[in-house]
């Protein structure tokens, strides 16, 4: 789902999701050479410009990628006492699930963009829903149902735009814009296209 958001607007967001009982985020405690420290929490006190993962806690376990077919991953005892993880690269601000499938949603939060001097940025949620549906990889009805509660708060909270100006699609694909990026879009503020 894209999104266009203000540091501002993006303060709505976060409260929202700090409201949500089910929902963790899963953010870095510590990093020390490419191993990471992760940990579950029920808020955060501010959004920074950056990927964060949110887990369905109903949803089940996460898990921790062995990165090996012959060897299964590892299952998280306790997200919310936290875990580590041995990243490919430095600086990640959220962890790599593997093959759980769906695996959590994700949330980009950017406001400063790179197509124009000034743009907005293009922020979003992702989610892969029931795309393993045919590998014996549904994903979880409850978490369906959050993600549906998720739409229907940014329609709620936002403006939908079409997202393009793309002639040739069967459908229109759809951008969410709050309130004062709406503002700063009328008042001639470019959006990216891409994040």
């Amino acid at each position: 789902m894209i999104i266009y958001a203000t540091k501002h607007d993006a303060d709505v967001i976060r409260k929202w999701i700090n409201d949500e009982p089910d929902i963790a985020w899963i953010v870095k405690v510590a990093e020390q050479d490419q191993t990471c420290h992760w940990k579950a929490i029920s808020a955060i006190e501010a959004l920074e410009e950056q990927t964060y993962a949110l887990w369905h806690t109903r949803s089940g376990p996460l898990n921790i990628p062995s990165c090996d077919r012959n060897v299964p991953d590892a299952i998280v005892a306790d997200p919310f006492a936290g875990w580590s993880q041995t990243m490919q690269h430095s600086g990640a601000t959220s962890p790599w699930f593997g093959g759980n499938l769906p695996g959590p949603y994700s949330f980009t939060f950017a406001e400063s963009g790179r197509e124009a001097p000034g743009s907005l940025a293009r922020s979003g949620f992702y989610w892969l829903e029931d795309r393993y549906k045919s590998v014996g990889k549904p994903a979880n009805p409850e978490a369906k149902l959050w993600w549906k509660k998720l739409r229907r708060f940014l329609e709620k909270s936002t403006t939908q735009v079409p997202w393009a100006n793309v002639t040739n699609r069967k459908r229109t694909i759809i951008a969410y814009v709050f309130p004062e990026a709406k503002i700063q879009i009328d008042q001639g503020r470019h959006r990216d296209l891409n994040p």
